[in-house]
């Protein structure tokens, strides 16, 4: 090789080498670049995030009327953009029944303030903060809307505005009490029917999380209209207004002799006692959630509360048939009991009694049939009749198989409607009773009232996807958000 290609050769490298660092050089920045503009806007994004958290917590203090109005600083928003739009987001309530129309309780929008970043939106919606990225929404703090014990209470926080693109991200939010009042809805408690909850929102995502875990009720989407659904169902009630309500199974005696205790003689119960030819849903549903719920959240009924000797508040789940073989207490004092069988529940000669003072439940559900003999009683240590506090729903029956010649006494509510009970014992019932038989072949059987005034009442809670609900309380509460020049 001569020395001029020699020459040309190291030029041609240097040439090369100085290309290659400038592209290394040119991607890495770019890269650095684009990396430090994700982490720019991950950071611009997080500081509106928490100022619309803080904006959340001082509009629903106005609106719901604990300070008229509140200052806000959503910090620094000069990258993206601020849209206060009062059409945004849209709530429908209403209460659907069987053969009946609709009764609306509320239909109307309720605002939305965006901030949109550079790759995520945050928004203030209904009292909630919600965002959105790449077509998917979340939650990042709740809404107003409370469900607890069979009480919805939705105070709507309703947003409205001068400036639909504020350049500022501060101001001060203010009650509107000309618009803000209490909704029509129906008289509490409920009566019948399911309370529908729609939510039209570009955050529906985040709403239906919402909904699914911490709202309960039966929760649908539907991608398309950007909707979430959820429904909440009035228990059915059973009013007893005779100790015994029977199906079309009616009541037989088979035994004579004279008769023991109130409302018994030669011919068997009489009829002031119980009537016949009622129709009542199936426990079945009932007692396949709380099985489920039980199963899922709660502890074993056997080794952490019949074994115990005392049962404290909480659910208790058996997988199969349970019989008792002690005597068992319950001690309401911090809450209900939960008792869930998926079997039969066999008493033996045993005793279950509610210990304390107060006015807890304990709340059986057997996906199977109840039995009981000897001595066996179910009640509470107080004095006086205390039936609404044991509470039984019973899949197939109780005491269908005649129990012996003991004294068996139960106080308490029994929903066992497909039930063919059969006493031959000398038995004591005491409150609320729903079978669809009865038969009395003893000569010491015993049925008495509990002792409460007028009719008595006893609630059927909802199944699988039947979230309950017994009392609504809905609000409109309008804030304006007024922001600096």
């Amino acid at each position: 090789m001569s020395d001029r290609d020699r020459g040309q050769s190291e030029v041609i490298g240097v040439v090369l080498l100085l290309g290659i660092t400038i592209a290394a050089i040119t991607v890495t920045v770019a890269t650095g670049s684009a990396a430090l503009g994700l982490v720019t806007d991950e950071a611009r994004s997080a500081s509106v995030e928490n100022g619309m958290s803080q904006l959340s917590s001082q509009s629903s203090l106005v609106a719901l009327g604990e300070t008229d109005a509140r200052r806000f600083d959503l910090g620094s928003v000069d990258a993206g953009q601020l849209r206060l739009d009062e059409d945004a987001g849209h709530v429908t309530i209403r209460v659907e029944r069987e053969n009946a129309p609709d009764e609306p309780v509320y239909d109307g929008p309720i605002g939305t303030l965006v901030y949109e970043g550079e790759r995520r939106d945050v928004a203030l919606q209904g009292g909630g903060v919600w965002a959105s990225q790449d077509g998917h929404g979340w939650m990042i703090s709740p809404p107003e809307y409370h469900y607890h014990k069979s009480t919805l209470t939705f105070p709507i926080v309703k947003l409205e505005g001068g400036e639909r693109s504020p350049s500022s991200g501060t101001g001060v939010v203010r009650r509107s009490p000309a618009t803000t009042g209490t909704v029509d809805a129906p008289a509490n408690p409920l009566q019948n029917g399911t309370v529908v909850v729609e939510v039209q929102s570009a955050y529906y995502e985040g709403w239906y999380d919402f909904f699914a875990q911490r709202a309960d009720g039966s929760v649908t989407k539907d991608d398309a209209n950007q909707t979430v659904t959820t429904r909440l169902v009035v228990p059915d009630e059973v009013e007893f207004d005779k100790p015994v309500t029977l199906g079309a199974g009616g009541y037989s005696h088979q035994g004579g002799g004279n008769g023991k205790g109130k409302g018994n003689g030669n011919a068997g119960l009489d009829e002031s006692l119980y009537s016949e030819g009622n129709v009542y849903p199936s426990p079945g549903p009932a007692i396949e959630s709380e099985l489920a719920n039980a199963d899922e959240n709660g502890e074993d009924l056997e080794s952490d509360c019949f074994d115990a000797g005392t049962c404290t508040a909480g659910a208790y789940h058996a997988s199969g048939d349970v019989t008792l073989d002690r005597d068992v207490d319950f001690d309401t004092s911090d809450g209900d009991v939960v008792v869930a069988v998926d079997g039969d529940l066999e008493l033996g000669s045993n005793s279950l009694e509610v210990t304390d003072t107060g006015d807890g439940t304990v709340r059986y559900y057997v996906n199977g049939s109840v039995f009981a003999n000897g001595d066996a009683s179910v009640g509470t240590a107080n004095e006086g009749d205390e039936a609404q506090r044991n509470q039984f729903f019973v899949r197939d029956g109780f005491l269908e198989d005649g129990p012996g010649q003991g004294n068996v006494e139960i106080d308490a509510i029994v929903y066992a409607p497909n039930s063919e009970t059969d006493l031959a014992g000398s038995v004591t019932l005491r409150g609320g009773f729903v079978f669809e038989s009865l038969s009395t072949r003893s000569n010491a059987f015993t049925v008495e009232p509990d002792g409460s005034p007028g009719t008595l009442t006893f609630t059927i809670p909802g199944g699988a996807d039947r979230s309950p609900i017994t009392y609504l309380h809905v609000s409109e509460n309008v804030v304006k958000v007024d922001f600096d020049g």
